[in-house]
Parts: C-alpha cells; sequence; structure tokens
C-alpha cells in the first residue's frame, strides 16, 4: 500500500506492507538518508491525519488501522 510520510518539511511516498512495523520502516528509510536520524532521547511519535489521532510505532500499519493513502507525520 502507498502512504505519505512527513518529517522536518520532508514529504515521502512510500509503498510498504501491511505487516511491517512502522518503527522498522521509519529505520529503514532514516537508514538510507531519506529523513533525518532521531537523537536517543527522543521518541518517535507518529500522528495518522486520516485517523487524527498518534499511532504506537510498534504497531504494524494492519494494527495500528493504517490505509493506503494515508499520511503519517513522524516527530
Amino acid at each position: 500500500m502507498t502512504l505519505t510520510i512527513m518529517e522536518s518539511n520532508r514529504k515521502l511516498d512510500v509503498i510498504v506492507k501491511p505487516e511491517q512495523r512502522i518503527q522498522e520502516v521509519h529505520r529503514i528509510l532514516t537508514e538510507n538518508g531519506c529523513f533525518p536520524p532521531l537523537t536517543p532521547e527522543i521518541q518517535l511519535s507518529v500522528y495518522s491525519m486520516r485517523q487524527r489521532r498518534y499511532i504506537n510505532p510498534v504497531l504494524t500499519f494492519r494494527q495500528g488501522n493504517i490505509y493506503e493513502g494515508d499520511i503519517l507525520e513522524i516527530s
């Protein structure tokens, strides 16, 4: 499924599998230079624009009810 991830004024459309963990996808994108790394004292915060609520990044996209076309704001 395709979603948009926004962080630090950057916007990226990505294709993910529903069974992937949100934090794992973020880690991979960060390692590949798509987003700046978070400092150790800052926890990953994920906000779903569609649901208008924060999502636990340990969950898979399916468990977090993240579906096609959602926009996730990372802070």
